[in-house]
């Protein structure tokens, strides 16, 4: 499930975190990213649950220097990566976007070594645009007019 960061969950949303070994893809804690978002105002924090414990988070919005939708940050707790949380997630997520911002392209940014990441985001159609901005690759997913499709890895 996917929700908005609400007063009722917040709490155990910024219990979520990373590996070590992580901590170099995504560097700022899920509290960081909440404190930013109240004073971003086009920064949307959503939780992902499963059977009502968090288990992921992302945030996403429009930039208002581009003008461009962007998927700014999105992890799996450490405590349930492996387990396909994150294709599922990011489907979840797309499929989300897709109904409330109907034919609308977006893009994110990921560090070049995170082939794990670099996997998953091709898998769903966001390709390299040749951009890098702070030494992340830059990928796009051009607007889709029909639901996300189930990927058959």
């Amino acid at each position: 499930m996917i929700e908005d960061v609400t007063r009722e969950n917040w709490f155990p949303t910024t219990q979520l975190g990373v590996t070590p070994e992580q901590t170099a893809h995504f560097s700022a804690p899920v509290v960081y990213w909440l404190a930013e978002s109240r004073f971003e105002s086009h920064f949307r924090p959503m939780t992902l649950s499963r059977g009502g414990t968090p288990v992921g988070f992302l945030v996403y919005g429009i930039d208002p220097d581009d003008d461009e939708y962007w998927l700014i940050t999105f992890m799996i707790d450490h405590r349930s990566q492996g387990q396909g949380l994150g294709r599922q997630a990011l489907r979840t997520f797309l499929e989300h976007f897709d109904r409330t911002h109907p034919q609308t392209a977006i893009r994110l940014g990921h560090h070049p070594d995170n082939v794990v990441a670099a996997r998953l985001y091709d898998s769903f159609g966001f390709t390299p645009t040749g951009e890098r901005i702070g030494g992340e690759v830059i990928r796009e997913r051009p607007a889709v007019t029909a639901p996300v499709a189930e990927d058959a890895s």
